[in-house]
């Protein structure tokens, strides 16, 4: 569309204000039914009053940066490159920030990025696989022919300084490290710096009633309402209009809001999910042994309910600086004249299927349908529910077509304005969403299809108007087989139009059947405290059906804290592994294993099997990926010296 035509032309253009959530479910929001009474999100549901609410919308892409990404650049994920998490978005990508800066705006980011790597600091000095460099790192693509691959550099842009057309900036490390010691909060921050970015000081882990403890006045999603509030301030004159994203790190785990809106609501407020009980029978593999999110057996019902409320509380204290950014957009005259977006870039199970945390590789609305709300007082009438579908690709096109600036070459969504105005009821016939670029979810009317593709896993059917909890996977029941091959259809179609460079790969891989994984498993057989730091430890493996084993692998078991490896135990079985068939028992130890001088507390312990020189291990049944959890060490101190060291294997 060429610049000056349409609704916003005019010799003055409106302003946009971007509102954006990270990891917001649609059952935490009033406007969207949400159980939680009173409302956890006056201000948002006011939004949806005066503007236009969609129940349909579904992010493009899975996770953060992915989501993100897709937002701001109308560019499927496979198309901006951005397919998981640290990846770095490429400076000649034109995004929302450099289409209004060339239109003449003034342009704001304040909050969460997430797409200049260095996301996740830590100390310096700390060790673990999930903070390589300290955290100073960003993925780069590795050309292989077969899907995507990455590498972990060290490096990156991080969150700490203006891009991508964005000229006033504020993130949520150094800048923010700034505001806390000029606040008189320098002690929290810490030395060297932990606070920052989702390190909000919770008091403990989600299974806990985790709180933060930085000030409500000063937590994070304050300060960066503080600054958008000083933006508008400075925005009073007509002359020139402004882009302005807000971008909070909540609700994103941990959960952990802080006092007093961790109490905002009760224990009996809150109940379960209907779907909160499943045992994800035939559902895929990878979703049964996802250890770290599926709580279900492992939580009590009211580690579940408070993890909840905790959610409640965390999006109404968000909501509460929503509230101060729209009061200041009324009090300096911009509110009729500006269009105001409120969207989240994924939500969270939330105890649905049992999971907590964002589950990946799966379809679940609880994850991929998020909060859209959109309010524009010049020409979008205020009342108005739509269930059209739209994407995470289709708010670029949209919000440029409104305000009369030509979308960038290489934009693939396409704007919703008929909607937005009371012209259409329908939009997109289906929507695909892509996940870590390895699975892809298209809903399309009542069903939903899910593709698991690398590794290949089993897919999911869902009929969502029969079963809107999605418990019954319908893929490989033979009376569905023509629906399943529509929907099939379907994905084919997307990879050829959207040009996703591994569409034969995938196509393929959806004409294959999954790979009957193997039944083989570990079991601690042995453990005895030697006294200090030291105990005896021995565990077998039990191959209890499936395919024979294919090649060596390295038997490892580690000792965990947190998601961290805090020591670990590690030898070649005494079998090779390609002799393990359907009865076979294979027994690694007993050893003597010495825990490290600094060691304490709980240790979840994990054994798995790796080939390190390939970089794979074999499909095996109920696994996390390549190994088991079995159970939890304790290791007891008193004085400093390790009094006991216990074992208790996993349920």
């Amino acid at each position: 569309m060429a610049a000056g035509v349409g609704e916003g032309a005019g010799p003055r253009r409106p302003n946009i204000l971007f509102l954006m959530t990270d990891q917001q479910p649609v059952s935490t929001l009033g406007c969207y039914g949400s159980p939680a009474e009173p409302s956890p999100t006056p201000h948002v549901d006011r939004l949806a009053r005066e503007g236009i609410r969609f129940d349909r919308f579904h992010v493009s892409a899975f996770p953060c940066s992915p989501s993100r990404a897709c937002f701001l650049t109308g560019r499927e994920a496979h198309r901006h490159g951005v397919v998981t998490n640290d990846v770095l978005l490429a400076d000649d990508v034109p995004t929302l920030g450099d289409a209004c800066k060339a239109a003449g705006y003034d342009t704001a980011y304040f909050g969460k990025w997430h797409l200049g790597g260095m996301m996740y600091r830590a100390p310096k000095g700390a060790k673990g696989r999930r903070k390589p460099f300290g955290g100073r790192w960003f993925r780069r693509r590795v050309p292989s022919p077969d899907g995507f691959r990455f590498e972990q550099l060290e490096g990156g842009v991080g969150e700490d300084g203006p891009q991508q057309g964005f000229d006033e900036w504020a993130g949520g490390w150094t800048h923010y490290h700034a505001y806390l010691r000029e606040a008189g909060l320098g002690h929290l921050v810490g030395d060297p710096p932990r606070v920052g970015n989702h390190n909000d000081l919770p008091s403990g882990g989600d299974h806990t009633h985790a709180v933060s403890r930085l000030p409500a006045e000063h937590h994070m999603a304050a300060f960066f309402r503080k600054r958008a509030v000083a933006f508008l301030r400075r925005h009073k004159a007509p002359a020139k209009p402004f882009c302005m994203v807000v971008s909070f790190y909540g609700p994103h785990l941990p959960v952990a809001p802080p006092k007093p809106w961790d109490t905002k609501y009760g224990l009996d407020q809150v109940k379960l999910p209907a779907n909160h009980h499943d045992e994800l029978k035939g559902k895929p593999r990878r979703q049964r042994s996802n250890h770290r999110c599926y709580q279900l057996g492992k939580w009590t019902d009211e580690q579940f309910r408070d993890y909840i409320r905790r959610y409640y509380g965390y999006c109404a204290y968000i909501d509460q600086q929503v509230g101060h950014i729209l009061d200041a957009l009324d009090d300096t005259g911009h509110a009729a004249d500006t269009i105001v977006v409120y969207t989240s870039d994924h939500g969270d199970m939330v105890a649905a299927h049992g999971f907590i945390w964002k589950l990946g590789h799966c379809g679940y609305d609880e994850l991929l349908r998020v909060p859209f709300v959109l309010r524009y007082p010049r020409h979008v009438k205020g009342g108005q529910a739509t269930r059209a579908l739209a994407a995470g690709v289709d708010i670029l096109p949209t919000l440029l077509e409104l305000a009369g600036i030509p979308a960038p070459d290489g934009v693939q969504g396409r704007s919703f304005r008929p909607v937005l105005q009371g012209k259409a009821k329908a939009f997109r016939d289906y929507v695909v969403c892509n996940s870590i670029g390895s699975s892809l979810t298209v809903v399309g009317g009542r069903w939903k299809y899910v593709l698991n593709w690398s590794p290949r896993d089993l897919d999911e059917l869902y009929d969502t108007q029969a079963d809107p909890g999605e418990m019954s996977n319908l893929a490989a029941d033979p009376r569905h087989a023509a629906r399943l091959a529509t929907m099939q259809g379907l994905v084919a179609t997307w990879l050829q139009e959207t040009k996703h460079p591994y569409a034969p790969v995938i196509e393929k891989a959806m004409r294959t059947a999954p790979p009957t994984p193997i039944d083989v498993r570990p079991t601690v057989t042995h453990f005895k405290h030697l006294g200090g730091r030291k105990f005896e430890w021995a565990y077998e493996w039990r191959h209890g059906g499936g395919p024979a084993m294919a090649a060596k692998y390295w038997s490892f078991c580690q000792f965990l804290k947190g998601r961290q490896i805090a020591f670990k135990f590690v030898r070649w079985p005494d079998k090779p592994t390609p002799e393990w068939a359907k009865g076979d028992v294979v027994t690694i130890g007993p050893a003597v294993v010495e825990a490290p001088a600094d060691a304490t507390g709980p240790h979840d312990v994990v054994i798995g099997l790796w080939q390190p020189k390939t970089g794979k291990w074999p499909a095996m049944t109920d696994a996390s990926g390549n190994r088991f959890h079995v159970g939890r060490l304790t290791i007891g101190r008193a004085g400093g010296t390790v009094e006991s060291i216990t074992f208790q294997p996993a349920q």
